[in-house]
């Protein structure tokens, strides 16, 4: 009697761990599968691939959004205008 039903199931694509794996991370990047193990990894591969693109695509553009004026990115981490306004605070306030 088993051996009848394990021969119904054998054309089931999702006893393969890994295809049940390829389903998964298909859903959650929102594609639906296609019940083609080999269709569905190269899908999910070029998927992972844009993404992975997009991602460098974003730090690229963070990158150079911070060399645009390494003036004023050096003014930011020295702080000359604060450390200005509290030494004459320092000396209007007689706290010398």
């Amino acid at each position: 009697m088993v051996q009848a039903i394990s021969s119904i199931g054998r054309d089931n694509p999702f006893s393969d761990p890994e295809y049940i794996k390829i389903v998964q991370e298909l859903y959650q990047l929102g594609i639906a599968p296609t019940g083609n193990k080999n269709v569905d990894k190269a899908r999910l591969e070029s998927e992972k691939q844009k993404l992975a693109q997009k991602i460098e695509q974003k730090m690229q553009e963070q990158a150079s959004s911070q060399n645009i004026d390494p003036q004023r990115n050096q003014m930011e981490e020295e702080r000359l205008g604060a450390m200005n306004v509290a030494e004459l605070n320092k000396i209007l306030l007689g706290l010398r």
